[in-house]
């Protein structure tokens, strides 16, 4: 299965959803929220307090769904009868089976109903740690033991059956998502974040997805097993490469109902499955580059900043020299000290962007190229006897990952389909990742020079043919790749920039006021009416840029006459010295700057604005009231 194309509508919804959320009366994310400031290592620790609880809610009902199927049938076979025959296994394996599966059953409901606040986490994650632990180590109690008696005398002509590795894959997942458990509890008992999964409500929807698609494979799989006479664990694989659109196709209903059945069957699977992707790549690994990239524009801004302020640094070529006896030398004002912080900022966040992106890429490929060189590995031994090389092996895996299936070769052994239904469900949706990446990246890439090389061939463009090769002789591949602009070079008047084109009724308003007080000769109404003016223009445009991809980037010119405008009021109300800008309190080598934070330029100037109209509109009520209030003196004196 590629890309299934769910993501935007995913997001938009998860977005509302959460938004609704933090709307209710008792919000349970309010803690972590509020308590933001007093975990400092929230960055670093988001793995374990959103990451692993995620996991452990996408794969705990996976590892029951294994467990139910080590006890669906004996775990052994005899093949010297024709096509196999179950042999039944002791009563004590099948006890302890289902005790494991008991206990892992406990630890899921306690891990669900701590994500739905229902139980207290100092009591759940005991009972989720324990019980998973259990539940593995007693799987391994028999699995080892069983292992051993396979190789008496009786045994001979007999061979584990499906139902055999699927408690070892049970066993493992229960073990690993246990531990990382418990690396969440100790983060929490340490004090690094609070004692609550740190998930959205949307978040906390894809352990339910998960159940129901686990239960949608295996019903589905037992449907089809008695309407097609097969063996439930070898219809669960069938069910696997159906619903991943694999179509490996050595095993196809053939029965008219079998047939019809799998019309309505295929297509819900696929839409489970696609919301399933789609939620992980969103809701985790969006947030989780996320994390990622607020580490490295944290790494890249300290690296960079000590090197601008470095009198010896090599790197002045991508980032100005901010050294102070360079400034005196070179007679830079106090203005344009800041415009150089400025590009400092703007080159560590394109520096950041591009390292976040290609490393994505990166890591994604490494655990695309990990699922198939092991894939290969498993399947290369487990269908030897038919004699697979590992040419062969990595042929059909590589077919599987991209979900062709064209079924001139599938495994046909015990382990061989075990494990391509653990595989597979791990290792299809990568290639999602990958391709995400991928279009982030190369894709971008290729599209980019596609353009360029256009513009200075055929396509029209912004320069001529002449004025860009100019221009590229004049800067190096750096240059290229973190090109800056200050506004310096632009003729337009930035606090005149665009037209009026679409004012809304509240500009024409404010300009009617404005020519009104300049009529009567107040000075101060009319400054007052005209910054209004400004600010719900500025926010039109605003508004305007928002649906704009990608974001537009303003330029220094451009953020010293909106943080001038930000800072206006104070100004106009005589709070500070008039020849003061907002731009002169302002240190873009903050960490906290706008440049560097998780909203785009536009978002944090809309938020800005809005704030600044707020606190305007608040000072004129009180003008307003203030000013009813000696009216009505006025008149009481006077009778």
């Amino acid at each position: 299965m590629n890309d299934p194309g769910l993501d935007d509508a995913i997001a938009d919804e998860a977005g509302a959803l959460d938004h609704t959320s933090s709307h209710k009366k008792e919000n349970p994310d309010q803690d972590e929220k509020s308590s933001g400031p007093q975990y400092p290592q929230a960055a670093r620790w988001w793995l374990a307090n959103t990451a692993y609880p995620l996991m452990a809610g996408t794969f705990g009902p996976m590892a029951s769904a294994f467990n139910i199927c080590s006890l669906s049938q004996p775990w052994r076979m005899d093949l010297t009868s024709s096509g196999g025959i179950d042999v039944s296994d002791p009563k004590w394996v099948t006890s302890i089976n289902a005790v494991s599966l008991v206990f892992a059953l406990i630890a899921n409901l306690a891990l669900s109903l701590n994500m739905a606040r229902r139980i207290r986490f100092e009591i759940a994650q005991p009972i989720i740690i324990i019980g998973w632990y259990v539940s593995s180590a007693l799987l391994i109690s028999i699995l080892i033991p069983f292992g051993v008696m396979m190789y008496k005398p009786e045994n001979n002509g007999r061979i584990y059956a499906q139902s055999y590795y699927y408690g070892a894959f049970a066993a493992g997942i229960y073990f690993i998502i246990s531990s990382f458990m418990v690396v969440t509890g100790y983060g929490a008992w340490r004090g690094h974040y609070s004692r609550k999964y740190n998930l959205t409500t949307s978040q906390r929807t894809l352990m339910l997805q998960t159940i129901i698609f686990c239960f949608y494979l295996l019903g589905g799989a037992a449907v089809f097993a008695r309407i097609e006479h097969w063996r439930f664990l070898d219809a669960l694989y069938w069910a696997d490469y159906t619903l991943l659109t694999i179509g490996v196709g050595n095993f196809a209903p053939t029965t008219h109902l079998g047939r019809g059945l799998l019309f309505p069957y295929a297509v819900g699977g696929i839409i489970i499955l696609g919301l399933i992707i789609s939620s992980m790549r969103t809701l985790m690994l969006e947030k989780g580059r996320q994390k990622i990239g607020d580490i490295l524009t944290n790494h890249t801004h300290d690296f960079l900043t000590k090197q601008a302020f470095s009198d010896r640094s090599r790197l002045h070529g991508i980032v100005p020299s901010l050294d102070a006896n360079n400034a005196e030398a070179e007679g830079r004002s106090e203005r344009e000290q800041r415009k150089m912080e400025f590009i400092a900022m703007r080159q560590v966040r394109k520096l950041a962007t591009v390292q976040h992106k290609w490393i994505s890429l990166l890591v994604s490929f490494t655990l695309w190229m990990t699922m198939w060189l092991i894939g290969g590995v498993v399947f290369w031994r487990s269908e030897s006897h038919a004699q697979w090389s590992y040419f062969q092996a990595l042929y059909f895996a590589y077919t599987t990952l991209l979900t062709i299936g064209y079924g001139d070769l599938y495994p046909i052994s015990s382990l061989g389909k075990s494990f391509f239904v653990f595989w597979s469900l791990l290792a299809v949706p990568t290639i999602t990742i990958l391709i995400s990446s991928i279009g982030d990246t190369l894709i971008r890439l290729v599209r980019d020079v596609t353009l360029f090389i256009g513009e200075i061939t055929i396509l029209p463009g912004d320069q001529s043919f002449v004025d860009r090769i100019k221009d590229l002789s004049k800067i190096s591949w750096v240059g290229w790749w973190l090109d800056e602009t200050t506004g310096e070079n632009k003729e337009k008047n930035r606090r005149g920039s665009g037209s009026d084109y679409g004012r809304t009724p509240l500009e024409a308003e404010e300009q009617k006021k404005e020519k009104q007080a300049q009529e009567r000769g107040d000075v101060a109404a009319e400054n007052i009416h005209h910054y209004h003016y400004l600010i719900f223009r500025e926010l039109r445009k605003m508004m305007e840029h928002a649906s704009s991809n990608p974001s537009k980037e303003f330029d220094y010119l451009e953020w010293e006459y909106f943080l001038d405008l930000i800072g206006g009021a104070n100004r106009l109300n005589g709070d500070g010295d008039a020849e003061k800008s907002q731009t002169r309190d302002w240190n873009w080598l903050d960490k906290k700057n706008p440049l560097l934070g998780h909203k785009t330029e536009v978002e944090w100037l809309l938020g800005a604005l809005t704030d600044a109209l707020g606190r305007e509109l608040k000072r004129a009520s009180q003008v307003h009231s203030s000013a009813e209030s000696s009216d009505g003196s006025k008149e009481i004196d006077e009778k």
